[in-house]
């Protein structure tokens, strides 16, 4: 029991805040093109009173056509608060993998058709705005593009996220 709560609790101690995301996604590469939904926890640590050092994990998943997509990334990034106060607007770029999925089949170079593969190194710019109507519950609004270095396909992802955080440690808000 205790080997599987160490992840869990190793994460509370490390980071401060996770954000529990949702979002409205596009994607679209060669021939598919669909929307979708997704959730995402995003983990962020202070490393200053204006920016914070996140990773996050994540799924996506599209339909279209009967073809379906689903990606899962796992990025690292760094979130820049623009008027340097903690919150307000942010720029947050990031890059990682992004594991995927699909039924679409394609040729290989015998001719046997198999999924097509668009699984690969990701990277990305989130464009949002963090504030706190209430107390220390803090919300954000975000816009997302992601790109997926695929092997068979690149793909283009691109979201409209709100989320709420969870904070799990105090910032000394005394500077």
């Amino acid at each position: 029991m205790f080997k599987r709560l160490l992840p869990a609790f190793l994460l509370l101690v490390l980071f401060q805040s996770a954000n529990a995301q949702l979002e409205v996604d596009r994607l679209s590469f060669k021939g598919f093109s669909a929307f979708g939904f997704g959730g995402f926890f995003n983990f962020a640590f202070p490393v200053t009173d204006a920016d914070y050092v996140s990773a996050e994990i994540g799924l996506g998943v599209f339909s279209n056509n009967g073809n379906n997509v689903v990606t899962a990334p796992f990025l690292a990034g760094y979130r820049f608060t623009i008027d340097r106060s903690g919150t307000g607007f942010y720029l947050e770029p990031n890059a990682g993998y992004a594991a995927a999925a699909t039924d679409i089949q394609l040729p290989d170079a015998n001719g046997i058709y198999s999924d097509a593969k668009i699984s690969g190194a990701a990277g990305g710019l989130t464009f949002g705005y963090l504030f706190q109507p209430t107390g220390r519950i803090q919300f954000n609004l975000g816009i997302r593009y992601e790109h997926i270095f695929g092997s068979d396909f690149a793909s283009n992802i691109f979201s409209f996220r709100i989320s709420h955080a969870f904070t799990f440690g105090r910032r000394d808000s005394s500077y």
